[in-house]
């Protein structure tokens, strides 16, 4: 399986001018705005499934690099299931100068896509199409297939839930720097974020190797006898 990529993405400042500000508490003119308006996107994606079986088992193993390793030396790769997990999140944000070097950020607007661009199917080619052995393997990469997407349904509209109730609260940020101000806003909803979007890959990276065992490989290959 392919390590998540993560990226965070900061797509929009905006330096306002406030004519008359309120005083904080801390002695700071107040933000001109609360920030409790913002716009949120999310896109959730299962991946185009796609199947490969022009592959050898080296060139799987080197596909699948040090994830089978802990199956022993003498392990040979006849199936492989690769999903490109990605979490992008992008901020756009709104900053105030409230003079004598001071700044405030709030959150205006957060994109988020979580899911896969592609889940990628290799079967080795040792195995004709419709016998027995290839059929064994490729029930078992669909089930990993499952796995990824069965996961991502089950999280995707917690994480959304998170965000749409996280964003509001997020600013306003108060600094000494416009752009200090607003890349803490982006990393204050990061903070939020992020995280449960690692908890939902550590539970497919579980799934998965709940299945990738010794024990159900020698009982997948009981069922055909050409390996």
């Amino acid at each position: 399986m392919k390590m998540p990529a993560f990226l965070l993405v900061f797509f929009g400042a905006t330096l306002f001018f406030a004519k008359a500000p309120l005083y904080a508490k801390t002695g700071w003119p107040a933000c001109p705005e609360d920030g409790r308006s913002v716009d949120i996107y999310v896109e959730q994606s299962m991946g185009q499934l796609r199947y490969h079986s022009a592959f050898n088992s080296a060139q799987l193993s080197n596909l699948r690099g040090n994830v089978g390793r802990r199956l022993g030396p003498m392990w040979v790769p006849t199936g492989l299931t690769i999903a490109d997990e990605n979490y992008r999140l992008s901020v756009s944000t709104k900053t105030y100068p409230l003079g004598q070097n001071r700044y405030c950020s709030i959150l205006t607007g957060a994109k988020l896509f979580i899911g896969y661009q592609n889940i990628d199917v290799y079967v080795s080619n040792k195995y004709q199409p419709g016998s027995c052995e290839h059929e064994s393997i490729l029930n078992h990469e669909n089930i990993h297939v499952r796995i990824f997407r069965e996961t991502l349904y089950d999280h995707a509209n917690g994480i959304e839930t998170t965000l749409r109730r996280k964003a509001p609260g997020v600013g306003p940020v108060y600094m000494r720097s416009p752009n200090g101000a607003a890349s803490k806003v982006q990393r204050l909803l990061d903070a939020q974020i992020r995280p449960l979007f690692k908890r939902m890959s550590q539970e497919i990276s579980r799934k998965n190797a709940r299945i990738d065992t010794k024990s159900n490989y020698r009982r997948e290959q009981a069922l055909c006898s050409n390996w």
